[in-house]
């Protein structure tokens, strides 16, 4: 039986530990872990650039080192989730920089050791600041819509009309005078002047109704 010399299987050891870390740290996803008190373990180069600054800038310091109180709050609540349920999380999270907002969906998943306990969690993003920005405006847009038609009223439908005084109707029941309902249900106001007709009915009088 052949045994495996242990300086060449220590090598092939590390080239695959170095293989796969320049897999890890060449992704264009950002991708970190973390210890339980929200340190981060790992940082790959996709998510040093997403912040800002270098691996060694984060690698060993917390995430309130990295983001506003804020923010890390809310990313240390889903990495305290994970940790102690052992279950993967899904967080939707923003970072700001000079050049504007970027947004990501990033999954937080457990890595359990030996005797079934969380070692660490792994978290991967995808960039979704496009998708997140349309959603934006869309919102903004259809938020622009719905303070519009506050405060557009229209008058629709059939309304009924006294054929002597010509006031309305309205659905309780009640008679309104017809410019104020009109006034009440639409964006028109009136101003009030006087047609030929009943000018010459009110003021016959008046050579200026004549023909």
């Amino acid at each position: 039986m052949i045994k495996n010399d242990p300086q060449n299987e220590l090598n092939r050891l590390r080239e695959s530990e170095r293989h796969y870390r320049i897999l890890l740290n060449e992704s264009m996803d950002p991708t970190f872990s973390f210890y339980p008190d929200g340190t981060y373990r790992y940082v790959n180069n996709a998510f040093a650039k997403g912040v800002g600054k270098i691996p060694d800038e984060i690698i060993g310091h917390t995430i309130w080192d990295v983001f506003d109180k804020d923010e890390a709050d809310k990313r240390f609540a889903v990495l305290q989730k994970v940790f102690t349920e052992g279950n993967t999380e899904e967080i939707e999270v923003k970072v700001p920089l000079p050049s504007g907002d970027t947004y990501y969906l990033t999954t937080a998943k457990p890595i359990f050791n030996e005797n079934g306990k969380v070692e660490t969690v792994i978290c991967t993003s995808k960039n979704i600041t496009r998708r997140k920005l349309a959603e934006i405006d869309l919102k903004a847009e259809r938020d622009r819509l719905v303070k519009a038609m506050e405060q557009i009223k229209t008058l629709s439908g059939l309304l009924p009309i006294c054929v002597s005084c010509k006031n309305v109707r309205d659905d309780k029941g009640y008679w309104n005078q017809i410019e104020l309902y009109i006034s009440k249900h639409s964006m028109a106001e009136f101003s009030h002047s006087i047609c030929p007709s009943c000018a010459k009915t009110l003021y016959s009088e008046l050579d200026m109704f004549n023909d």
